[in-house]
């Protein structure tokens, strides 16, 4: 398996630049747009409402003493 971090000289030849920084774009946009989904079902229009706001921060996979340092509520609360 390679990738775009691969030192290998044979496997370098075989990255083409252009079409790599497409498919990251397009990661970076789908990625945006299921954020923004998430968000509106929860009722946040902006990323800029989430900060600083800790009543809608949610923790998943934490234990008890770590939502209680961080001031969290689990997610499902």
């Amino acid at each position: 398996n390679w990738g775009i971090a691969t030192q290998r000289p044979d496997l370098v030849k075989r990255l083409n630049p252009n079409i790599g920084y497409e498919r990251l774009v397009n990661l970076v946009h789908a990625w945006d747009h299921e954020i923004k989904e998430m968000m509106g079902g929860m009722g946040i229009n902006s990323v800029e409402a989430l900060r600083g706001n800790r009543l809608m921060l949610r923790g998943i996979g934490l234990n008890e003493k770590e939502l209680e340092i961080l001031g969290i509520q689990h997610a499902g609360q």
